[in-house]
């Protein structure tokens, strides 16, 4: 899939404008605090429910304006359609798919996806938890819509529960209730994360073989609670069997803390270069190899899943890599969409489209197969 027309209306400073894009490497350059980032943000934005920088919708409309909007003309499953959304300060906001309005984000799940590559993705490995959660489950919810509801339903039950026992003396029989919520829902999350990284860790681990000149990257799901290894969790009874057993066997401490302090919101992502834990034993430069391995193991799953190659939005990584691994990258642009932002023009590729931004101005300078001037 690639996107033919990105289309914007006072989305933070990128104001009203039309871009349209070449179906092959696209790279936008310019000084920092211009747009490149904002303009890369809109695309990702209807791909996933949530942009990759923290804050609420009503911070993507322009100061002192009543709404934004985004439109993408793209092509997919050998059409042309359309995706538009709109937002409004009042908290309001609306999606259409093809002129067809989409009552939950989660139904535009597999219809036009992106993968994502910024600086902070370079911390994958070495980051807490919590980033290696995230990662799974962006990607996962961009190709199934009931994964990204469950997550949704799972976060409110988590608050919930807690509620509850921050009171210190909630009624058992209602905290029952919630955990049994808790297990339905975090079994699901679990099985499709697990399922998920298995197929991760062989796409990510030809990349890292690659990069690497040999060493065996493997990525492991740690599931909490778990077996060791991550046994059963092919099996959806065995973990909804060991979450209930961890449940009881936790809930005097839950009490104590006031908190949940099972399920998937504690899981992570082991990453293993040779059997060694990537996080704790890894060079910085084998940890960006195995973030890079990643987010282009990634893109296979997208292309193995839906059948169409995703939309790959680089934010300013180029600069962040040494030269064999930006060569890397460069190698795997072909068969794909990319959109690049970078502060240095250089990074372009001799048949790329190449775009100045400044002050939200988004001015085209050439596209595919002209000389780079």
């Amino acid at each position: 899939m690639y996107v033919k027309e990105i289309s914007l209306s006072d989305f933070r400073n990128l104001g009203r404008q039309s871009v349209s894009l070449s179906e092959h490497v696209n790279l936008f350059y310019g000084e920092n605090a211009q747009g490149k980032t904002n303009l890369l943000e809109s695309v990702f934005l209807l791909s996933c429910p949530k942009g990759f920088r923290q804050g609420k919708d009503r911070d993507y409309i322009a100061f002192g304006k009543e709404s934004a909007k985004v439109r993408l003309n793209y092509v997919a499953f050998g059409r042309e359609q359309q995706i538009e959304l709109s937002l409004f300060s009042d908290a309001r906001k609306s999606i259409t798919l093809n002129g067809i309005p989409i009552r939950r984000s989660s139904e535009l799940a597999a219809q036009f996806c992106t993968v994502l590559f910024v600086p902070g993705h370079l911390n994958l490995v070495k980051g807490g938890p919590e980033e290696r959660r995230l990662f799974l489950d962006t990607a996962i919810s961009q190709l199934r819509p009931k994964y990204q509801r469950a997550l949704a339903d799972y976060g409110r039950v988590i608050s919930q529960k807690n509620m509850l026992l921050k009171r210190g003396a909630a009624d058992r029989s209602l905290l029952e209730v919630w955990n049994q919520r808790l297990i339905e829902l975090g079994s699901y999350l679990t099985l499709q994360r697990g399922s998920y990284v298995r197929k991760l860790s062989a796409a990510a681990a030809e990349h890292h073989r690659r990069l690497s000149r040999g060493e065996e990257l493997r990525c492991e799901y740690r599931w909490f609670p778990g077996l060791p290894g991550g046994e059963g969790i092919t099996d959806l009874s065995v973990v909804r069997e060991v979450f209930a057993s961890a449940l009881k066997q936790a809930a005097e401490q839950e009490f104590e803390r006031g908190m949940c302090l099972v399920g998937p919101h504690r899981d992570d992502l082991e990453l293993l270069i040779d059997g060694r834990s990537a996080r704790l034993f890894g060079s910085q430069g084998q940890q960006r190899s195995v973030a890079l391995s990643l987010k282009l193991g990634e893109c296979e799953l997208v292309e193995q899943t839906v059948g169409e190659s995703p939309v790959l939005l680089l934010d300013d990584v180029m600069s962040e890599l040494d030269r064999s691994r930006q060569q890397y990258i460069r190698s795997n642009l072909k068969k794909r969409q990319v959109l690049i932002t970078s502060c240095a023009r250089a990074h372009a590729l001799k048949t790329a489209a190449a775009f100045s931004v400044e002050k939200g101005k988004v001015i085209r300078l050439f596209a595919k197969g002209e000389e780079n001037r």
